[in-house]
């Protein structure tokens, strides 16, 4: 669970990050005109796609991990506690966040 908070963090800090140089690009051109107010949807626009496509990205990671391992239930086995099937998702979470978030 820590590893899907993390993973949030990444991709949003990457779309805060965004939204910051849109709103000094739209204060250079103007925050109120019509193209500091486009730029500044686009900006919401793109933190929105980046957390939905992490989001994506994240599902089919783990869809992906379970079919190369195909002997182990990962869920099941975080049922029981084992740590080492928590690590290894938390991993792969972590890793697709931190590659989509700079995409």
């Amino acid at each position: 669970m820590a590893s899907v908070f993390i993973a949030i963090g990444i991709v949003v800090q990457s779309g805060v990050s965004g939204i910051s140089v849109g709103i000094s690009q739209a204060l250079n051109v103007g925050i109120l005109s019509s193209l500091g107010i486009t730029i500044l949807i686009v900006s919401v626009l793109q933190l929105l796609l980046g957390i939905v496509l992490a989001i994506v990205a994240i599902y089919l990671a783990l869809n992906i991990l379970d079919k190369l391992t195909k002997g182990i239930d990962e869920f099941a086995e975080l049922k029981k506690g084992n740590v080492a099937v928590a690590l290894e998702m938390a991993g792969v979470i972590i890793t697709v966040a931190s590659s989509s978030s700079q995409v």
